[in-house]
């Protein structure tokens, strides 16, 4: 049943990123506007960031469709720290840099955090004895 639930969570974590990274990439006009909002309060270039932010999306999505086709625990770890990390930052951005929080993306990003730390444990638990060397 865990397995299931782990898979089921990969497939969702894919969609998921790959639904908000495409339009970032493309330069829709709904992600453009939300980006610009977030540059008069992090003043940081709207179009440079919503790139980075596409691409860092499109990574994850990459990194948990390889981790859940190859099934190598390091790169599951990775993918969903490195997701955790993207959802926090996403919930600071809604709260701290945009006028509103839209709810929508708010409970998204909890969910993915959720997601996250649900994976991590259960990888963590799967294979207590994986340590991580960083060389």
């Amino acid at each position: 049943m865990k397995k299931l639930i782990s898979q089921t969570i990969n497939a969702i974590s894919i969609f998921t990123m790959l639904f908000f990274a495409i339009p970032k990439l493309l330069a829709k006009p709904t992600s453009v506007a939300g980006f610009k909002q977030f540059e008069k309060v992090i003043h940081l270039n709207a179009d440079l960031f919503m790139i980075f932010t596409g691409i860092s999306e499109l990574s994850m999505t990459i990194l948990i469709l390889y981790f859940a086709i190859i099934q190598k625990i390091k790169v599951g770890i990775f993918a969903y720290a490195f997701l955790f990390i993207t959802m926090i930052s996403a919930l600071s951005l809604e709260f701290f840099a945009r006028p509103e929080p839209k709810i929508v993306l708010v409970i998204i990003a909890f969910v993915l955090a959720l997601f996250s730390i649900y994976q991590l444990i259960y990888l963590k638990n799967k294979y207590p004895k994986t340590t991580i060397n960083i060389r």
